[in-house]
């Protein structure tokens, strides 16, 4: 589960170093405000396109921002997020892991999961953290933004 203090925290550093306000940062993002606001107030977690968005838009590490490490990993070269659909379908090859032990294992449901790897849902922040987890690895390989 996303620790939303941290998320909080780690967001209002980021945007401190930017120099950005709230309505500044919602402005640059074509968001509103108060969206922001939610998630610098630790009330709730941004989805997974925000993530993306922020992750991007600051050029840190997703598992940074989510408080899952210390480094921003600012001077990484990212790589383009990647069809979260192709993600999980590598990362299953890769740890040649089958589907039936994934949905098992993470006790994530076979529908959520079929809409993922069919490309019709993404997954919440929370179980990008949980898929992370389970294949050892960080939200940005998930993300496809590391190899």
């Amino acid at each position: 589960m996303v620790n939303l203090s941290k998320l909080s925290e780690n967001l209002k550093e980021l945007m401190g170093e930017c120099g950005l306000t709230q309505t500044s940062l919602a402005d640059a993002m074509n968001t509103c405000s108060s969206k922001i606001s939610s998630y610098i107030t630790g009330n709730r977690a941004p989805n997974y396109n925000t993530l993306v968005q922020l992750v991007e838009f600051f050029h840190c590490s997703a598992d940074f921002l989510l408080g899952l490490k210390e480094d921003p990993c600012d001077d990484v070269n990212y790589l383009p997020v990647q069809s979260f659909s192709v993600r999980l379908r590598t990362a299953l090859k890769e740890r040649n892991c089958t589907q039936y032990a994934f949905v098992k294992q993470t006790k994530i449901s076979w529908g959520v999961f079929y809409n993922w790897l069919s490309g019709k849902s993404l997954p919440s922040v929370d179980n990008l953290v949980k898929i992370a987890s389970f294949f050892d690895c960080s939200v940005d390989f998930i993300l496809g933004r590391v190899k």
